[in-house]
């Protein structure tokens, strides 16, 4: 009888710590299902079709265009290079290839050291700008790309804005 009581009670247990897992799953797909549902009505176009995966949320209409927004990895972009110190907060990607992305934790040497390799190829229209607070450079390369560098002194704060020139 005490092993039958025994049992029951570890039985009991396990369904109890798998439950909450089960109720934490379950709360989250509902929640992104409710997002989605109201990024779909704010678009105001039924066929949007909307998909959360994590802290991904990517937009896809039905004209083909496609907007990828959060996410923490750097996005595919063929006229940028990665830049790989730092923390990537946010990139967002749409169906053009324009991108933003927003970094934290990078040091002036990296930023520096980036600056340098995208002047090699961005060489027209540039502007730029050093302040106090911050640093800036934009520029255009022979394709019509314009790339946009932000760096915040105080904060270690990079922002990267890419437009890709339609082909």
């Amino acid at each position: 009888m005490k092993k039958i009581l025994i049992m029951l009670l570890v039985i009991a247990l396990v369904f109890t710590l798998t439950g909450c897992g089960v109720k934490k799953n379950i709360e989250k797909k509902v929640g992104e299902k409710i997002t989605e549902t109201i990024i779909e009505k704010a678009v105001g176009d039924e066929n949007t079709k909307v998909d959360i995966d994590g802290e991904t949320i990517t937009i896809k209409g039905t004209d083909g265009g496609e907007v990828t927004l959060g996410g923490t990895k750097w996005p595919e972009v063929d006229y940028l290079p990665e830049f790989k110190a730092g923390d990537i907060i946010s990139a967002a990607k749409d169906g053009d290839g324009n991108v933003v992305i927003i970094l934290e934790k990078v040091e002036k040497k990296d930023y520096d050291n980036y600056l340098e390799t995208v002047q090699k190829d961005f060489t027209e229209d540039v502007a730029q700008m050093e302040t106090e607070e911050f640093t800036l450079f934009e520029g255009r390369n022979g394709k019509g790309n314009v790339v946009a560098l932000q760096y915040f002194h105080q904060d270690k704060t990079f922002t990267i804005i890419g437009k890709k020139e339609n082909q």
